[in-house]
């Protein structure tokens, strides 16, 4: 890789909410993250992102997993960033996070570069999509959507069905079948609709978790 004149990256890893300090407001957290020149507007852009009012005096420590994410985001864009590298973005968001997310990636000016699985999230993100496949990359000038259009498929699933292969006893690969690419998708139907529960069931404990008289509640201590 060659990196070009005045390029300034930023990246955003899977793991980058976790490194918010959890001691901290979430208007502290910003001005540690804020050139001298963005001061003044970092209770905006903390509007912007969906944290107003008294919530910027929160500490990070009682935000849910997608308002954490939110929070990082909004940092890292404090910086004069032209190319952005986002590393699965969507893991653990919610719905509203990720439109946040995707809105505020739409009216970013730079150059953009997202790995992600999340249809709804690429579609009219990304105006070139690339796929690693056979060992080689595939160049697709349009979005997800058009993506999936020239491969003939209906959506992400398919994708990943379709490049998979199953190892025989005698150690050579295979194409899987219809019917054994049915099955393969009807188990990960299952196990997404189960992921989506247990999500739902943390984002619940994480509100009641927020608030004030939680902790002396003797559920609290189980």
């Amino acid at each position: 890789m060659k990196i070009g004149h005045n390029v300034l990256i930023g990246y955003y890893a899977q793991n980058q909410a976790e490194a918010l300090d959890p001691k901290i407001t979430l208007l502290e957290t910003m001005e540690n993250h804020s050139p001298p020149e963005m001061r003044t507007k970092l209770r905006n852009i903390l509007g912007s992102f969906l944290f107003s009012g008294e919530d910027q005096d929160k500490k990070v420590s009682v935000l849910s997993g997608g308002e954490r994410a939110r929070l990082a985001m909004a940092c890292l864009l404090l910086r004069p960033i032209n190319l952005l590298v986002l590393d699965e973005p969507t893991n653990h968001l919610d719905m509203l996070s990720k439109e946040v997310l995707k809105a505020s990636l739409m009216s970013y000016t730079g150059s953009l570069l997202v790995v992600s699985h999340d249809r709804d999230f690429l579609s009219g993100l990304a105006d070139i999509t690339v796929e690693f496949r056979d060992k080689k990359l595939h160049t697709y000038l349009g979005d997800i959507n058009y993506f999936l259009e020239k491969r003939k498929l209906d959506d992400m699933r398919q994708v990943e069905l379709a490049t998979k292969t199953a190892t025989s006893s005698n150690g050579h690969h295979k194409e899987l079948n219809h019917e054994e690419r049915k099955n393969m998708q009807r188990h990960l139907v299952s196990a997404e609709k189960k992921v989506e529960q247990l999500e739902a069931k943390i984002s619940d404990i994480e509100s009641r978790m927020a608030l004030p008289d939680f902790y002396p509640n003797p559920i609290a201590k189980r």
